[in-house]
């Protein structure tokens, strides 16, 4: 088993990225999630105005990561309560992953942790400029999550935007594919592909 690893912004498109690779990998690709590994809110940091702030790596579970990681990689499945975040209400459901030909971690700051990023064999980041990561945000979160747009331009300037600078960006030209999700991702992704298969 390979793992990869998709990085990039809030809005760059890792979901449409993640959703190609497995269009093309049918059958031999795993997916994991930093979005199952958030620890408990009342464990999430809170900004100056009592906010939680979902965007610091410090959200993450990483040990937990890295075991069911290293699980995999011996071969044994791993069962992980998955959760879908809206305004009012978090839905959650226990599913298995089994290992696989390849094993795809996708997340915000999937290359935060060393003991985690030293299992990558390849590693992939999603390209979009602010702006336009910020467009798609306010769409996703205000027609699937039920935020209104000034929670979540509260959000973008007090917490994405910042944890971009610091903990994501950097990791654009330390990876191995770039992916320019501006406009049209395909080209990227037939490299990424193209190099996965190689």
């Amino acid at each position: 088993m390979k793992i990869i690893a998709l990085t990039g912004g809030s809005g760059s498109g890792k979901s449409t990225v993640l959703k190609g690779l497995l269009e093309h990998f049918k059958g031999r690709s795993s997916i994991l999630s930093l979005d199952d590994y958030y620890r408990p809110r009342e464990e999430l940091p809170i900004d100056s105005n009592g906010e939680t702030n979902y965007d610091v790596p410090q959200a993450i579970n990483h040990d937990k990561l890295l075991g069911d990681l290293n699980k995999l990689m011996n071969g044994e499945s791993v069962s992980i309560e998955t959760y879908t975040y809206n305004r009012d209400a978090m839905k959650s459901e226990v599913i298995t992953i089994t290992p696989s030909d390849w094993l795809i971690v996708e997340g915000l700051f999937v290359m935060h942790d060393p003991g985690v990023r030293n299992l990558f064999d390849l590693t992939a980041y999603i390209d979009a400029a602010p702006n336009t990561r910020l467009e798609r945000r306010k769409l996703r979160d205000f027609t699937v999550r039920g935020y209104d747009p000034d929670e979540v331009e509260y959000q973008w300037h007090n917490h994405v935007r910042p944890a971009d600078q610091v903990y994501i960006e950097p990791w654009r030209n330390k990876c191995d594919v770039v992916i320019d999700n501006e406009k049209d991702y395909t080209e990227g992704l037939s490299e990424l592909i193209y190099k996965m298969e190689s």
